[in-house]
């Protein structure tokens, strides 16, 4: 169960360099606009693909989102709820409803079992295309298609690719200067949600070491994105006949 949740935690693949001219590096005077979303509530559906070479997982999920607040999952397969997610700034905690099992986090927990640090804006950043760090007049390298900037923040660096055309986060890859941890995620098929830009298309890779040097790929495609304007109800209880972790 462990290896699941790793997926839903951090939860790319490397966009192709062909036919890419070489870019220049230069500082931009007036501050790098990126187009972030920007909701109150939201819900969407989705089909997911999880493999880290051992375990691999097909399954559909509905997301409730209160932005920056709560992340809420319930996967299924065959129609069977087999899951549901809590997750706000403190915990991660999880319903196996086949095992009868329920788990419970805290990001310092996670972040010393997969020797990198997790917390809830990495989280929503990675499910919805948001910057993990902003930009704040890093030195830029501009490209035939796309903008990119390096944010350093502690152990870790963060490498941002912006669409030249549309100004929208389409690649993002974050290293543990440590222990050399990488996630890289990728976006593509933006679609348009009322007035609010998202990706529709989501795929990560994420390379860790911490008993062995593994790998595991993460692929989201969103299907039916709706942003609410009244507030999402975010139903999870634990019954006593549940395991605790």
């Amino acid at each position: 169960m462990n290896k699941l949740l790793f997926w839903l935690l951090i939860p790319g693949v490397i966009l192709s360099a062909c036919n890419r001219k070489t870019g220049a590096v230069f500082a931009m005077r007036d501050k790098l606009e990126v187009i972030n979303p920007d909701f109150k509530f939201m819900s969407a559906k989705a089909k997911f693909r999880f493999d880290n070479g051992e375990n691999r997982v097909a399954a559909t999920a509905n997301f409730r989102f209160q932005k920056d607040s709560i992340i809420w999952v319930s996967i299924s397969g065959l129609g069977i709820e087999a899951a549901r997610v809590f997750i706000d700034d403190e915990n991660v905690r999880v319903l196996d409803r086949l095992n009868k099992r329920h788990y419970e986090y805290t990001f310092e927990e996670l972040s010393d079992q997969y020797d990198f640090e997790f917390n809830f804006n990495m989280i929503q950043s990675v499910l919805l295309g948001i910057l993990f760090e902003p930009y704040k007049r890093q030195k830029i390298k501009k490209n035939e298609n796309y903008y990119s900037y390096v944010v350093s923040k502690g152990a870790y660096s963060f490498t941002n690719f912006i669409s030249s055309g549309t100004m929208n986060l389409e690649r993002v890859t974050v290293l543990d200067e440590v222990t050399k941890n990488t996630i890289s995620v990728n976006y593509s098929d933006f679609i348009l949600v009322e007035d609010q830009i998202f990706p529709n298309e989501i795929s990560a890779i994420i390379d860790y070491d911490v008993e062995k040097k593994s790998n595991t790929e993460i692929n989201i495609s969103y299907n039916r994105m709706q942003i609410k304007s009244e507030p999402l109800k975010f139903p999870y209880s634990v019954s006593d006949k549940y395991e605790r972790n």
